[in-house]
């Protein structure tokens, strides 16, 4: 998956398991040959294996017609184990990849490093959810693995599925207070990940000169910049062009 050049890429927000986004927009797109990035919540894990498996095939079926590659971070709404090398093998998508945190792709000369996951505001809902497949994992958290992170060089784009408290939003909505009222852990648990992302993209900076940070799981649109770098949010459903 190194060293590929496309005509155009995309980044497109949470989709929570509307596939057919992306596979209206490979359809509707005039370019072949473009990479899709897709930021995390996916929407993966939440049904039946086999029927999930079917309808990628639907959309792996349209981008390989388009000569277009989707790639994939894992978000908090999305199975871990899609992202584990060599789990889910037997999907067969020649066009879509679940990307394990932590791997760097180089995409039109440019090294992308990938590092998904994110505390969920609804974890105690969903653990609470009972039915034939899991609707939670413990794993949905950040891998923080900083030293890692030290290690990386030549890094031009950092893709996450949450992102730094110095990022918008920097308080917490009502919504969130809503759910923490049943969850006497959640606003330390949320604290705690946006200052670690904080540590780990300063350490990344570090030795690095990043141009662009990108992430969704908020909902909604932001952008600005720090040291140079550009950090963009994501809304559900969004498409940009880079």
């Amino acid at each position: 998956m190194n060293n590929k050049v496309y005509s155009c890429k995309y980044l497109l927000g949470d989709i929570h398991g509307y596939w057919s986004v992306i596979l209206n927009h490979v359809n509707s797109n005039v370019n072949n040959n473009a990479c899709y990035i897709q930021v995390g919540d996916f929407g993966i894990g939440f049904g039946d294996i086999g029927e999930e498996i079917s309808k990628l095939s639907i959309l792996n079926d349209a981008l390989k017609i388009k000569e277009s590659d989707l790639y994939i971070i894992r978000g908090n709404h999305d199975n871990p184990i899609w992202f584990k090398s060599d789990q889910m093998g037997e999907a067969n998508l020649s066009n879509i990849f679940f990307i394990p945190d932590y791997t760097v792709l180089n995409i039109d000369s440019e090294n992308i490093l990938f590092i998904g996951g994110a505390v969920s505001i609804d974890r105690n809902p969903r653990k609470r959810y009972k039915k034939e497949f899991d609707s939670w994992w413990e794993d949905e958290v950040v891998d923080f693995r900083f030293d890692k992170i030290k290690e990386f060089r030549n890094i031009d784009r950092l893709i996450c599925h949450t992102c730094p408290d110095f990022c918008e939003p920097i308080r917490f909505s009502q919504l969130v207070y809503d759910y923490a009222s049943g969850d006497s852990l959640l606003l330390e648990d949320l604290r705690s990940e946006r200052q670690n992302m904080t540590k780990l993209v300063t350490e990344l900076m570090e030795n690095n000169k990043l141009k662009g940070f990108y992430y969704g799981h908020f909902h909604n649109s932001y952008r600005f910049y720090h040291n140079g770098c550009e950090f963009v949010g994501l809304n559900i459903n969004q498409f940009i062009s880079i």
